[in-house]
């Protein structure tokens, strides 16, 4: 019997589950989680505008690849490098919104740049130059979904180690 009651134990609260709130606590560790997201969202971003530039325009290749990766990078960032963060869910979606935007128009800049020094880039320089523009972004994404998205409060059922706000 006595097994039996720490096996349920262990099955309400893993020890996995509450290591890795630990760590998804730590500046560091959202960082590292977050910069893998964004690192696929980007090769994902930079593969799609390539298959569609055969079809469309620059401008609508950046917009439908944006569209896909923008909503998909959002949710993986809040599960994977926020998960232990409480979220609000109106900031989540004008947050989403924020960064199509913030996207778009960057890229777009990035795009109107390289038509200005190559005459006719191919849609690899274009993906390349959209890419550079992305790491800028990413960086600016991290700070605003760790100071206004996502508020400094633990979801209930998750343990809090340090201090409250940005070093964790």
């Amino acid at each position: 019997m006595r097994g039996l009651a720490v096996r349920q134990a262990k099955a309400a609260r893993p020890v996995t589950t509450v290591a890795r709130t630990a760590k998804r606590d730590n500046v560091l560790s959202q960082a590292v989680l977050f910069t893998a997201v964004g690192v696929l969202a980007t090769l994902l971003n930079a593969g799609l505008y390539i298959a569609l530039r055969g079809t469309f325009s620059a401008g609508a290749s950046n917009i439908f690849s944006l569209l896909i990766t923008v909503v998909g990078s959002s949710e993986a960032h809040r599960l994977f490098a926020f998960a232990d963060r409480a979220e609000h869910p109106i900031r989540m979606h004008l947050q989403t919104l924020a960064v199509f935007g913030f996207y778009c128009v960057s890229n777009n800049v990035a795009l109107g740049l390289l038509h200005l020094v190559v005459e006719n880039p191919s849609s690899v320089a274009e993906a390349a130059a959209v890419t550079a523009m992305s790491i800028f972004g990413g960086i600016t994404r991290f700070v605003v979904l760790r100071a206004w998205v996502f508020s400094r409060e633990q979801r209930p059922g998750h343990p809090r180690r340090g201090r409250r706000g940005w070093s964790s």
